[in-house]
């Protein structure tokens, strides 16, 4: 096993920070053998069948050339939940595992119909649909790619999601039913065009475009979309939570308040940026 660690180290070193180059051995290990950190530590000795020194190679491959680790693996955790995870979905983040145990903390106990707008590998709609038993969550995603991986994770967590294959940008709220939606989520791409520059490799590379990037000049394309349209789809006293660019809370705020949103918030994730906004219908628009 060694013999192991020691190849990734050497082909991964000057690629990768070595914080992250343990990191991605403690989850190589954990695929392929099911070892736990102390296992790697205690373990040294064990000799590694000729097949998973092999395996071990290939991904430290595909490492070199950046693809990221979950896609490599076909999976990630979130809120402490193995989820499905291929190229077609985003990957998720820890700021949004931070999102939904917001959610979970200020709607816990509550009988409420959610949707999750973008819902890509479904982490999001999922996991709100295991903590919040009372309430009916319903997940839209444009991507046929995404949609595959989220009905499959829905089903190995066996939670009811209703799944629709919409368009944020172009659904057309008269056609749904008013008032229907208790709570909308969303993290939409909201990385704008020129902060492509300061990006990592691997997620230019090989994560979706569509689900990051939208035009410099119209950094809120989709929460403007959304916040309008919530104004016909929320029930009165319904709320709005979304993940956002740091660079764009008091922009946010701004928006919210001027379509008549009440009770706006611009909460700052655990590195202390503004990464989440959220707001409440007034009842006068019901």
């Amino acid at each position: 096993m060694q013999q192991s660690i020691d190849l990734l180290r050497h082909k991964l070193q000057g690629i990768y920070p070595p914080g992250e180059i343990t990191a991605l051995t403690r989850l190589i290990f954990e695929a392929l053998c099911g070892y736990t950190p102390t296992d790697i530590l205690l373990r040294k000795d064990t000799i590694l069948s000729e097949d998973t020194h092999r395996k071990i190679d290939e991904i430290a491959e595909r490492l070199v050339r950046q693809e990221p680790i979950q896609y490599i693996l076909g999976y990630a955790w979130f809120c402490e939940r193995r989820f499905d995870i291929a190229p077609g979905a985003l990957i998720p983040r820890p700021e949004t595992e931070e999102l939904v145990r917001l959610i979970i903390a200020e709607n816990s106990g509550k009988a409420l119909h959610i949707a999750d707008l973008g819902t890509g590998s479904g982490c999001i709609a999922i996991t709100l649909a295991c903590e919040l038993p009372l309430c009916r969550i319903e997940a839209w995603e444009l991507s046929p790619d995404a949609l595959v991986i989220a009905r499959r994770n829905a089903e190995k967590h066996r939670v009811q999601v209703d799944f629709f294959e919409r368009d944020i940008l172009h659904e057309n709220p008269e056609v749904l039913a008013p008032g229907s939606l208790d709570l909308i989520v969303s993290n939409p791409p909201y990385i704008r065009q020129s902060e492509q520059q300061s990006m990592s490799k691997n997620v230019l590379s090989y994560e979706p475009h569509e689900a990051l990037f939208v035009p410099d000049e119209t950094p809120l394309l989709f929460y403007d979309k959304i916040a309008r349209d919530g104004l016909t789809l929320l029930s009165p006293g319904g709320k709005l939570y979304f993940e956002i660019n740091e660079t764009q809370g008091d922009n946010c705020a701004r928006m919210l308040e001027e379509y008549g949103y009440e009770q706006t918030r611009i909460i700052k994730d655990l590195y202390n940026k503004d990464r989440f906004a959220s707001a409440v219908k007034p009842s006068a628009h019901g």
